[in-house]
């Protein structure tokens, strides 16, 4: 089973608004926090076939796609709106809505300030987005600021956990006319399985269990 692999995962798209008592529309997707409008779609791949051949992943190439647009309607009283949106692919699982908390505040996935550890994620990308009223489409946000904050490190993990967590904001409250539309999404990672020198790889299996505790 050695050799390289491009492993995937798919996120639907998020399609939801407000009803006036809560957002509609949000298939395979959670409200993580009702009142700061947090939304997280998480899914997971399988490496439990590689682990048991006692074989490494070695990142070698990441990437996202998601063609399409990204809109929001805020409030009717908002005089701001913008999207924030974490890509993240990690050998442990994370708490999203901790995660976004801290990024709203200038704290990055696996900085300093942050839970999460550096080696144990694989793919990550920040990225914000706002308004730009410019552009004459209804509510579209404009990409601002886009970046990485992943470590490529090898795993010798069973499961890979991946996650796209969505933060709205606005300087209103939710009401009936508010809605976002973002586009499905696909997280990539190519790299090599490989089997290493067996205390190697063992030391690395103690350190992926350390990690996850």
């Amino acid at each position: 089973m050695e050799g390289e692999r491009r492993l995937s995962a798919d996120h639907p798209a998020l399609d939801a608004t407000f009803d006036g008592a809560a957002w509609v529309g949000t298939d395979g997707w959670e409200v993580i926090d009702a009142a700061l409008t947090r939304f997280v779609h998480e899914t997971s791949i399988d490496l439990s076939g590689y682990s048991r051949d006692q074989l490494t992943f070695f990142t070698q190439a990441i990437g996202l796609q998601d063609p399409g647009i990204y809109v929001y309607q805020p409030a009717g009283d908002s005089t701001y709106n913008a999207i924030q949106v974490l890509d993240i692919v990690t050998s442990v699982p994370l708490d999203p809505n901790a995660v976004a908390n801290l990024a709203a505040q200038g704290v990055g996935p696996g900085m300093i300030g942050s839970p999460l550890n550096f080696e144990t994620l694989l793919f990550g990308m920040y990225r914000f987005f706002t308004a730009n009223t410019n552009i004459p489409y209804p509510n579209y946000q404009q990409l601002e600021r886009s970046q990485r904050f992943d470590s490529g490190e090898a795993t010798a993990s069973d499961r890979l956990y991946c996650y796209r967590i969505v933060s709205l904001f606005s300087s209103g409250s939710s009401d009936p006319a508010t809605f976002v539309k973002i586009p499905a999404a696909r997280q990539l990672i190519g790299g090599s399985f490989t089997a290493e020198a067996e205390l190697v790889y063992m030391q690395r299996l103690k350190r992926s269990y350390e990690l996850q505790q």
